[in-house]
């Protein structure tokens, strides 16, 4: 399935980590290896462990198939990068979506996105997120800015990088504050939804400001941003909700 086709309406999530020789932990990011974009993954052991084990890398195409799997070993405080372009066997159209990194190890996580020649965006991760299993939390709230008013334009992804379901709804406002939309979506394990608002909505002035989505699980928000000639400058990847809503609240 091509992006047009998942139009339904990329940062880094640490999952769970202990410092050093740790519990499995799972790092979730965006990779785009289609035709005129690149993707790096930078690896770092920020710990005292050594291990010829240090990480598997795991890389999916839009509908959640795996494309491609590699693993590798690193010193203390060692740092490598797997070229996306290069692991993935003939980068194509399906070339984009969510890589995910395996460890026993602490490790500091960075993903470099842009054009074949020049980076656009760096994502780098080193947080430790609060496990929200035990808290009875409903719904996690994630947002983001866009901007869809001609000159400028934001392609919107969200990404499940969980082993379940998730499901939720995205809320588009524009920038006098009037919603303009609110549609539900159930993504499967790995794979993901592509919106573009300037092909549901009419490009104009007023045609920018919130993206709200909400989620029963934890999900990748992805903002893509293109100039007038359809240039990327910039990629933003919100991993981290900025509200847990309990079930209590309904």
């Amino acid at each position: 399935m091509n992006r047009a086709g998942q139009m339904v309406v990329g940062t880094l999530m640490l999952v769970a980590l202990v410092p050093g020789a740790a519990l499995g932990a799972t790092y979730s990011s965006y990779y785009d290896c289609t035709p005129g974009r690149t993707t790096a993954i930078v690896v770092t052991n920020a710990s005292d462990f050594a291990t010829e084990a240090a990480y598997v890398l795991r890389v999916y195409d839009p509908d959640g198939q795996l494309l491609a799997e590699v693993s590798g070993g690193l010193a203390e405080y060692e740092s490598t990068v797997l070229f996306l372009n290069e692991i993935i066997d003939e980068p194509g159209e399906l070339s984009w979506g969510l890589a995910q990194i395996e460890s026993s190890l602490l490790l500091q996580v960075a993903t470099w996105i842009g054009e074949l020649d020049k980076w656009v965006a760096v994502v780098n991760t080193t947080r430790f997120p609060l496990s929200t299993e035990d808290l009875g939390i409903a719904q996690q709230w994630y947002s983001i800015n866009y901007a869809s008013t001609g000159p400028r334009s934001t392609a919107i992804t969200l990404i499940n990088p969980n082993d379940e379901p998730v499901s939720g709804a995205l809320y588009i406002f524009d920038a006098t504050g009037a919603a303009l939309d609110a549609s539900g979506f159930t993504i499967e394990p790995h794979q993901l939804i592509y919106f573009l608002p300037e092909a549901t909505y009419e490009s104009s002035d007023k045609l920018w400001g919130l993206i709200d989505v909400r989620a029963t699980r934890p999900i990748l928000l992805v903002g893509e941003y293109f100039d007038e000639d359809t240039s990327l400058v910039d990629v933003e990847v919100i991993d981290s909700p900025y509200y847990l809503q309990n079930e209590a609240e309904g």
